[in-house]
């Protein structure tokens, strides 16, 4: 597809610039990806799709191989988010359903769930406080706006914090991912 989505060409200072914020840099495999995809209960039409974390843009251009009404992407580390733009940018799929991907840079603590039904896709992509000011931000946003949302953890190394949330069931899972579905 023309676009750099791989680890092995990862510049030094980016690969440690990412292990310096809380984890080093692994695009998502697209077999497993689509084991996620087939596991959620629900037809993504009506659905945003994001991914906090989402590095070079490999999960956004995957998911825009389904009807999501719009794909979001929120990578804090620039020189990642650089090479994602030009990733989507260049990208082109037979496969592609949803053309509508915005890329935004900035700190996944800081991001604002919009009130859309959702898919958020998350790759193991911070540290433990991180992720779970992330989950008490989304809490609040689930709070005053209702609404389906699903979340999808590849290497769910804190899964823990997931377990903890009285406001989440766990729906599906293997060894690699789970997801949890907010309980309305």
């Amino acid at each position: 597809h023309t676009v750099d989505t791989t680890r092995s060409n990862l510049g030094f200072r980016a690969q440690l610039t990412a292990a310096l914020t809380g984890h080093e840099y692994f695009p998502t495999e697209p077999w497993l990806f689509e084991q996620i995809m087939q596991a959620l209960p629900v037809h993504v039409r009506d659905f945003l799709f994001i991914d906090l974390g989402s590095g070079k843009g490999r999960v956004l251009m995957m998911a825009s191989g389904y009807p999501f009404r719009r794909i979001v992407g929120v990578e804090y580390l620039p020189g990642l988010h650089r090479i994602a733009q030009k990733n989507i940018a260049h990208y082109s799929s037979e496969r592609q359903q949803c053309r509508q991907i915005e890329l935004l840079c900035q700190d996944a603590r800081d991001f604002e769930f919009p009130s859309d039904p959702t898919v958020l896709y998350l790759f193991n992509p911070f540290t433990e406080p991180v992720f779970a000011q992330m989950l008490g931000s989304l809490k609040k946003s689930l709070e005053q706006k209702p609404r389906p949302f699903f979340v999808a953890y590849r290497y769910p190394e804190y899964e823990r914090l997931l377990i903890g949330c009285g406001w989440l069931e766990k729906i599906a899972g293997s060894e690699q991912w789970v997801i949890y579905s907010y309980r309305t």
